[in-house]
């Protein structure tokens, strides 16, 4: 799908050769897509931080001198920015850091690139206005985006819908909210919560922490079929 207007991504690394390699394949694929691309250069977090663009899309390094990715997409974070990030990097073993910043894919140095086009495959369908529902509450209809949403939870007969800016209440059920959400993003991990996979910083037996520091509840019987679920999501997220 062409888009009109340039995408604003930005790269943080402090390798400047690096950002030439990683734009000869950005640039092969905004070619091939109809695409375009406007890069900005950085090369230290603080850098990134003190910048004042919105970034579509930010291709991060993990491990830099002083502030390194990790702390850079925190303090991103803390803003209520929530730009998707790539991280790069040389190590693979240190990924699972990478959800506490909600990371949106994790590619290893030297970049891959069927990898990285699988990732910008991904990102240019999550624009799509595809990956928006519509619900109806109580004094309006909204449009929230899917990926935006960090689980949803049974209230009575209706449910909250908790995305990244506040909870929506929607004046319908649970499983109507399930039919409208793709399965392989969301898990009924009890007959009260519906999560979002990509939200999910870390679990235990009983309970799922989220990116915003609340949390969800597992049942036993869904334990197995959850642990599952997030496997296979992070497969096919490359995280």
């Amino acid at each position: 799908m062409p888009y009109s207007t340039a995408m604003k991504i930005a790269i943080c690394d402090d390798s400047l050769p690096l950002h030439k390699e990683l734009k000869n394949h950005l640039d092969a694929y905004a070619q091939e897509h109809r695409l375009i691309f406007d890069y900005y250069d950085f090369t230290s977090g603080h850098d990134l931080l003190a910048s004042t663009y919105k970034f579509d899309l930010i291709f991060m390094d993990f491990q830099m001198d002083d502030l390194d990715g990790i702390e850079t997409s925190r303090r991103l974070r803390s803003r209520k920015n929530d730009v998707p990030i790539v991280f790069l990097t040389s190590y693979a073993n240190v990924v699972f850091d990478a959800f506490e910043v909600n990371a949106y894919r994790f590619l290893v140095k030297p970049v891959n690139k069927e990898k990285l086009e699988a990732a910008l495959n991904s990102f240019i369908h999550e624009l799509d206005d595809d990956n928006y529902i519509l619900i109806k509450t109580e004094d309006m209809n909204k449009r929230i985006n899917i990926n935006d949403i960090i689980y949803v939870e049974a209230s009575g007969k209706y449910c909250y819908i908790r995305d990244n800016e506040m909870s929506h209440l929607y004046k319908g059920t649970l499983a109507e909210v399930e039919a409208m959400l793709p399965e392989d993003m969301f898990f009924r991990s009890h007959r009260t919560y519906l999560v979002g996979l990509r939200h999910i910083v870390s679990h235990d037996s009983t309970n799922i922490l989220f990116d915003n520091d609340e949390r969800a509840i597992i049942s036993k019987m869904k334990l197995t079929a959850f642990k599952k679920a997030f496997t296979d999501y992070i497969k096919r997220s490359g995280i």
